[in-house]
């Protein structure tokens, strides 16, 4: 059976991909899960090949400062819901702000912000107290201990590098066409990763590799920005079905993202 470990591994995979890719020069149209068939085109030729979509993608990043995240992923049972807000510099995460619905396990809280990152845990993960803790690697609660290892890990690769190294280790990209995305002209890619290719540094690698997966199906849809505007996986992990969708919108719109309040944080 899939651990919480892989399962948090594979929702910070996909978050730091996504994250890393996002740039624009106006605010963002909301995406939607609607997804049609059209005959509407894009502004610019869409690549064809990893090398293009990169390219498509890097023309955009320096002028990227916020985006609007949504996730949600399930295998069997477990589901996640995230939504939350990220602050970026030529690329690279700077601060982020999310809410995860983990079930029947609760509420996470998760903020990065001047270099931290504070975590307020559902009563199922911190019955000692309702308060916010810092997420540091040798904390005395083993949650804590889990995330300060996935978030320093996607701290550290959420930048376009993240994104280079996730093309070139597709061993397939296929352009499958123009469609719409709640009314919004968008690419549709489909990808085929090399899991063993990514560098070791790629949040949720060896939790991957470890679970067997070798091949990374992915479904990417990029608007005429070159914006990543949604990303969808379905594979299936030691026998468990895992289905990510995310998408991202309100490109560069103002956001505000702060540590908690030095009184309403407690011993991690």
């Amino acid at each position: 059976m899939a651990t919480m470990r892989h399962f948090v591994g594979v929702v910070v995979f996909c978050s730091a991909i996504v994250l890393a890719s996002c740039s624009a020069t106006d605010a963002g149209q909301s995406p939607g899960s609607n997804v049609t068939s059209t005959t509407s085109a894009v502004p610019a030729p869409a690549p064809t090949d990893a090398a293009g979509l990169a390219a498509l993608l890097r023309r955009g990043i320096s002028s990227v400062s916020s985006a609007h995240l949504t996730l949600n992923v399930s295998a069997g049972s477990k589901v996640i819901k995230g939504e939350g807000d990220a602050k970026l510099a030529d690329g690279t995460l700077q601060a982020l702000g999310i809410s995860e619905e983990l079930g029947s396990t609760g509420t996470l809280r998760l903020v990065v912000a001047d270099g931290a990152t504070y975590a307020l845990l559902p009563p199922t993960l911190n019955p000692s107290g309702n308060y916010w803790v810092l997420v540091i690697p040798n904390s005395s609660n083993p949650a804590v201990r889990t995330l300060a290892t996935v978030i320093e890990s996607f701290r550290s690769s959420a930048s376009f590098d993240n994104f280079t190294a996730f093309t070139s280790a597709a061993r397939r990209v296929t352009l499958v066409g123009n469609e719409s995305l709640d009314g919004a002209p968008v690419t549709h890619y489909s990808i085929d990763v090399d899991v063993a290719k990514l560098p070791n540094t790629i949040p949720g690698r060896q939790a991957l590799l470890g679970a067997g997966v070798t091949t990374l199906p992915t479904e990417l849809y990029v608007d005429g920005d070159g914006r990543p505007v949604k990303l969808t996986q379905d594979l299936t992990l030691q026998g468990q079905r895992f289905s990510t969708v995310i998408t991202l919108s309100k490109f560069n719109a103002p956001v505000s993202i702060s540590a908690p309040p030095a009184d309403q944080i407690g011993p991690s």
